[in-house]
């Protein structure tokens, strides 16, 4: 998938880049609601302790989950 910076500077009017870069955030959206669809239950599935350890020192990053911490 192309990043956001080689749409922005491939050739083309500025409305097909805007429109070329739309179409990037759409696949990022949709794949950022399928990972939000499988975290919830893995989440729930933690016990409160374990949850406050390590579920919350997950971060969302352009590439996807990574750990912090």
């Amino acid at each position: 998938m192309p990043n956001c910076m080689s749409m922005m500077q491939s050739p083309g009017t500025l409305p097909e880049k805007l429109a070329a870069r739309e179409k990037v955030m759409s696949v990022r959206l949709e794949a950022l609601r399928k990972l939000r669809t499988a975290v919830e239950p893995l989440y729930a599935a933690l016990t409160k302790r374990r949850s406050e350890k390590d579920g919350d020192q997950l971060m969302i990053g352009p590439m996807g989950i990574m750990v912090w911490g």
